[in-house]
């Protein structure tokens, strides 16, 4: 997408090239060598066209161009390059004709005209109404279906060298031919010569104002204008869209040259000069042309891009000149030290030590005053409280106003020594003045007494001190963090807390009621009585500041230990009142112009503004201005694009539509930049992984990230960058990629496996079911045969013992006592014989253990049968169907109690029992013809002692049965009704659990 163009001022022609900032890349940076063609697209990607190749670069990398699945790169040595208004790219080749690019895909057009190669192209563009021209070293050359075709003959063009095809902002299309030069009109159907020179034009340039000039190399000629209307000055698209082979315009109108014989040569406003003939590289110029100045002094393209930099395209690789927002300062050189003050008429002073000279700086230069100091690394220059000039010299201090100066005597020497005094500074707190002598300490002068700075109560030790607010009061801040408010002899001392503590003080600002202190570790300002620590996102850019300059505008200027930083008046405030409030800044460092780092040693502020708005910074490596009366206009947005993803070795770089990653791949790595070209190692770049980082993370300036241990699934890369000015990409750039799952990471797989682990619990089951099933059927089978041993031979051999003591008894006589202690012993081993039958009775109970009710039943009747004088009986209605298990259990219970009551206690002849298997119900009945039941225990459920009428009904609503105990006229009844659904198997457990809570209910 095309960006809304931001006015970006060229670079200032009275700035001389050699401090304009020059970055250089040869092929150790990766660049590519004999570079012979560049442009910038409306995305802003610079292309980069070589022998070597086809290339493009963000400011920090080269990269050959990758051609998209499917599509082939090309890798022919590239003479021509492009760019069109709607963002697509031209590519010629010096063998092979013609490449289109379009939104990262590339069409080959064919490399053949009526079966001959086609020459080396030269240029090619488009016309409005999208028609492809092609300039080539032997024919001008149209694509028509599908096809090349020489068009020069038929549009009225003479055979030869087409040198250049320019479509201009009136829709006019421009052809060199030879000497000749030709134009077809907006809708025109043949060309038509304009002018006929005595060389081949070398180029055709528009200058700013939409002017055309034939570039003869040594010389311009204006060409007349063939369009109707007044001129429209040169469009960006235009001068973005190809580098010039041997002269530009820039935007500006600085003319800069190639071979001029050798290197780059600059003439500075060439292009609003009249329409006639020029020399420019015979007249005043800049030039860079010896060899530790280029990368190579043989230069072969020229490009200005969309931020006001020129490009230059060498045989060894590719430079570019940019501005910087500060300047330095020329002196005379061996500079270590600088302090500033105010002339007369507000500009500014410096005193360079060591060699003592003073300079006087303004914005055309630096010039030498007659101020001269002895050559020494001491000595000092200052202001007064009502700006008078302040010089300590050797012998003295002099007071210096227009129209009058004094001199002013040092403190004496303790030991009456006489000597040149080295004075390290000199200030005015407004009632007293201030002096710092070398090994002596800092010395206060009012109503003309020296008091030493023990003697004002002051800590010893060397300081940095600002005037107060008030007269007669001053800040001082010392090496330990210490510092001090002096006020008319009165002193408060602040130790500011570890957290925060800034260090050895450096700098002390006063502006009013604010008071800021600056050191080694930071900055922190006064607030509620206390020093309090300023914070910043980087926090060396707050570290070791020496130097504040409040602007007009309220804005400050820092000079620090990065560079200078430039605070908006709003976002101090808000810091200030808000010290743990992230500070907004820009920072202009070395990349800037900035002289080293600022410089600490002198104690003196290293910041000074003059009365022209020119502000002057002292660094370790010498002084720099930075103009505050220019206005710069904003870059261009950083534009974030991601390049590439690597996932198992293979590229993916086609982000159009989301990613599918093969299965097994855990980690990828994703590489992304931000076409931002003026500082782009100053961008900084945040970044998130959606679904695995909980946040953004901050990047830096590294372009790429790796992760690992990522598992399938959906995933969306978020990243967005701020360039070196604090411009935020205008909208983040996401990519969506999806990691396939391996089958054994499918819910296909999972699924399988879990119908496999229940498989094989079932398995384990049946297993187990069928031991239990054995070892249960082996207990059953020990415990029928203890019961028939029991039955068979132990109870008939203990009944037959019993009637053989009847028979025996009976011949006793009834009175004797022997026969009535038999009687007893015999009724005792009637109820031993009981309970014997009871315990077998308890060992057979296992015939439910087949599931058949009705045997099992069968079998309790006869053994009971056999014990007492009853006949037993068992009937079966309807076809038997088989009852759930519980079910069966259950009422197997309630039955066997039911016939052992009956035998036990009823005293009947007869005991019947009908099991009916009906279509809606299941029934069983269990009768008696014997005594009947006591009403009492009808009533109450339960005989006295006795548990097992509570048990049946306990047992009757466990299955959701209905139970009915009643005594008719003859007998005692029991009957159990259980609901089909609840009482057969075949009936699905939902239905069962339902009609059994209804019935609860």
């Amino acid at each position: 997408m095309a960006f809304a163009s931001p006015a970006v001022l060229a670079l200032d022609g009275k700035t001389p090239l050699e401090e304009l900032h020059h970055d250089i890349w040869t092929g150790k940076d990766g660049a590519p060598g004999q570079v012979s063609s560049m442009a910038q697209t409306a995305d802003g990607w610079l292309w980069i066209g070589s022998v070597d190749g086809f290339y493009r670069f963000d400011g920090m990398r080269f990269r050959r161009f990758e051609a998209l699945n499917g599509e082939t790169a090309p890798k022919r040595p590239v003479t021509a390059l492009t760019a069109l208004r709607n963002g697509d790219l031209l590519i010629g080749y010096l063998f092979g004709g013609l490449s289109h690019l379009h939104d990262g895909h590339i069409v080959h057009y064919p490399a053949t005209v009526g079966g001959v190669p086609i020459s080396p192209v030269s240029n090619a563009t488009t016309d409005d109404s999208g028609r492809l021209w092609v300039a080539t070293t032997s024919a001008l050359l149209q694509l028509r279906d599908g096809a090349w075709r020489n068009v020069g003959p038929e549009l009225g063009l003479p055979g030869g060298e087409v040198s250049n095809v320019v479509a201009d902002q009136y829709g006019q299309i421009w052809i060199a031919v030879g000497h000749a030069l030709y134009v077809l009109p907006a809708g025109g159907k043949r060309f038509r010569e304009v002018q006929r020179q005595d060389v081949h034009t070398v180029n055709l340039i528009e200058s700013p104002d939409g002017r055309l000039w034939q570039d003869l190399h040594d010389r311009l000629i204006p060409v007349p204008a063939q369009h109707q209307g007044p001129l429209k000055p040169r469009p960006a698209w235009l001068a973005r869209s190809q580098g010039q082979e041997n002269g530009l315009f820039d935007r500006d109108g600085n003319f800069w040259s190639l071979a001029c014989p050798i290197g780059v040569c600059r003439a500075a406003g060439v292009g609003a000069m009249p329409s006639r003939e020029m020399a420019p590289n015979a007249g005043p110029r800049d030039r860079l042309d010896q060899p530790w100045q280029l990368s190579s002094q043989t230069g072969n393209i020229l490009f200005e891009d969309r931020d006001g930099s020129i490009w230059i395209g060498t045989q060894a690789g590719v430079e570019r000149f940019r501005h910087n927002r500060l300047a330095p300062v020329k002196l005379a050189g061996g500079e270590r030290a600088f302090k500033f003050a105010r002339d007369e008429t507000g500009h500014v002073l410096a005193l360079a030590l060591p060699s003592g000279q003073v300079w006087r700086l303004r914005a055309d230069g630096a010039r030498p005053v007659d101020e001269h100091y002895p050559p020494s690394n001491t000595g000092a220059i200052g202001n007064a409280a009502d700006g008078a000039l302040l010089l300590a010299r050797a012998d003295a201090i002099e007071r210096r106003h227009p129209d009058r100066s004094e001199r002013i005597a040092y403190p004496p020497e303790p030991d009456g020594k006489t000597g040149p005094v080295k004075v390290t500074r000199v200030f005015d707190d407004g009632v007293g003045l201030w002096v710092s002598i070398a090994r002596r300490g800092a010395f206060r002068l009012v109503d003309g007494r020296w008091t030493s700075q023990a003697d004002l109560g002051l800590p010893v030790g060397t300081f940095v001190g600002e005037a107060g607010a008030r007269k007669g009061s001053l800040w001082l801040g010392y090496d330990d963090g210490l510092i001090v408010y002096f006020d008319h002899g009165r002193i408060t001392r602040y130790r500011p807390p570890p957290e925060h503590d800034v260090g050895p003080v450096t700098h002390l600002h006063v502006a009013g009621d604010e008071v800021v202190a600056a050191g080694i570790g930071g900055m922190a300002v006064l607030r509620d009585g206390a020093f309090q620590r300023l914070v910043a996102d980087d926090p060396d850019v707050l570290a070791g500041v020496s130097g504040t300059i409040v602007g007009a505008d309220g804005d400050r200027w820092l000079n620090g230990k990065k560079g200078v930083v430039h605070v908006k008046a709003a976002d101090w405030k808000a810091a200030a009142a808000a010290p743990g409030t992230p500070l907004k800044y820009m920072l202009y460092g070395v990349l800037d112009g900035y002289p080293g780092f600022a410089d600490t040693n002198t104690r003196r502020p290293t910041a000074i503004a003059d009365v022209d708005g020119q502000f002057w910074f002292v660094g370790a490596a010498g002084l720099a201005r930075l103009d505050s009366t220019k206005s710069y206009p904003p870059l261009y947005p950083p534009r974030v694009l991601v390049e590439t993803l690597v996932a198992k070795d293979k590229r993916y770089l086609d982000f159009s539509r989301p990613l599918r990653l093969d299965p097994g791949v855990t980690s990828f790595r994703i590489e992304f930049t931000a076409l931002s070209y003026t500082m782009p190692a100053m961008v900084h770049f945040r970044y998130q992984l959606e679904g695995v980082d909980a946040g953004w993370q901050d990047s830096g300036n590294r372009r790429a990230v790796s992760y690992n241990n990522l598992g399938p699934g959906d995933y969306r890369f978020r990243v967005a960058a701020v360039n070196e000015r604090g411009q935020s990409s205008e909208q983040e750039t996401s990519i969506a990629l999806t990691i396939l799952p391996t089958f054994t990471q499918t819910p296909l797989f999972y699924g399988l496996c879990a119908l496999l682990a229940a498989g094989l619990l079932y398995l384990l089951y049946r297993l187990w079911l069928r031991q239990a099933t054995l070892r249960i059927a082996e207990r059953m089978a020990e415990r029928e045969r203890i019961a028939r041993t029991l039955h068979d031979t132990f109870l008939q051999s203990v009944q037959g013992l019993v009637l053989g003591f009847q028979n025996a008894m009976s011949a006793l006589p009834g009175e004797s006592s022997t026969r009535a202690r038999l009687e007893r012993m015999l009724l005792l081993a009637e109820r031993v014989i009981e309970e014997g039958r009871d315990e077998v009775q308890d060992l057979r109970s296992s015939a439910m253990s087949d599931g058949d009710l009705a045997r099992g039943l069968t079998i309790v009747g006869e053994v009971l049968q056999e014990s007492h004088h009853s006949v037993f009986s068992l009937r079966r209605e309807g076809g038997a169907a088989a009852l759930t298990e519980e079910v069966g259990c259950e009422v197997y219970s309630i039955g066997r109690e039911a016939l052992m009551n009956a035998f036990r206690h009823a005293g009947a002849k007869s005991i019947h029992v009908t099991l009916g298997y009906h279509a809606d119900r299941f029934v069983m009945l269990v009768a008696d013809d014997g005594k009947g039941m006591d009403a009492e225990i009808l009533a109450s459920g339960q005989r006295a002692g006795h548990w097992g009428l509570p048990g049946m009904r306990e047992r009757a609503a466990r299955i959701g049965a209905t139970l009915v105990i009643d005594t008719p006229a003859v007998g005692t009844r029991v009957s159990l009704t259980i609901p089909a659904g609840l009482a057969y198997v075949g009936q699905s457990r939902w239905q069962r659990l339902a009609r059994r809570w209804r019935r609860q209910g």
